[in-house]
């Protein structure tokens, strides 16, 4: 896995890109998930957003199982899970940097799972959260636990991960702001409808950069595109052509 660093992590980047250059701004979580268990080899993903319920899961297999049930029974008993929950952290880790392999196989969550998926090891990659709310990413394998080089991967990619999150939020408040208005006739993306609405905040480029986590560069190129694609000249007169289309309320 010489190049795991390199071209993987190169995949994941350009995936992360197409998704906020998304016009329908799809959730991101299944794709990002297959993207994951490919590149690990991984025989499970799920991610569990924070609502008792699993958003996404890879394979497509995996939507044969029960995996609601499986996940309201067994995360209170789950060692990551419990850590998340209780902590707020959001350190990629796996099992193993809890118990030892020979005291996760005594478990019955080691049980159901493994007779369920075959995965004999698991890993998180959490994404932000309030202390009590498990919001993260479960990959699991079977044979080998996750290398360091593993590790260092996904802690690498767990930023684009954030970013992608941060970006599905802020676009969806801005759509229940407006009453779900498709902005994509006009050519505008997802991620332009979210530096959109950061605008009519009142947020200059550079604080729209750090909301979003993305360079100052980035920022300014979409509120110049958005400028262009709504005929606009300034950030005000943008706003305004933005909810006089219903793209954005007059309360944004």
């Amino acid at each position: 896995m010489s190049t795991l660093l390199a071209r993987d992590y190169e995949r994941m980047l350009d995936l992360a890109v197409a998704l906020l250059e998304d016009p329908c701004g799809t959730p991101p979580w299944s794709l990002m998930l297959t993207e994951l268990t490919d590149v690990l080899g991984c025989c499970m993903g799920i991610f569990a957003d924070g609502t008792e319920r699993v958003a996404a899961f890879a394979p497509h297999d995996l939507g044969d199982l029960p995996l609601n049930e499986l996940l309201g029974e067994y995360a209170p008993q789950h060692v990551l899970a419990r850590h998340y929950v209780a902590t707020g952290d959001t350190t990629p880790l796996a099992v193993t940097d809890f118990v030892s392999q020979r005291d996760w196989r005594q478990t019955g969550v080691y049980d159901s799972v493994y007779g369920l998926t075959g995965a004999t090891h698991q890993i998180a990659v959490p994404l932000a959260a309030p202390t009590g709310v498990l919001y993260s990413f479960l990959l699991g394998r079977r044979g080998r636990d996750f290398t360091q080089r593993e590790r260092a991967y996904l802690q690498r990619v767990q930023p684009l991960l954030l970013r992608a999150d941060a970006h599905q939020r802020q676009l969806r408040r801005s759509r229940e702001a407006s009453g779900g208005t498709d902005p994509s006739a006009l050519g505008i993306t997802a991620r332009e409808v979210t530096v959109l609405s950061l605008l009519a905040e009142g947020l200059t480029t550079a604080a729209i950069a750090r909301r979003l986590q993305i360079a100052p560069g980035t920022a300014n190129k979409h509120r110049e595109n958005l400028y262009r694609k709504l005929g606009a000249g300034d950030r005000v007169s943008a706003v305004l052509r933005a909810q006089k289309l219903g793209i954005l309320t007059a309360n944004d």
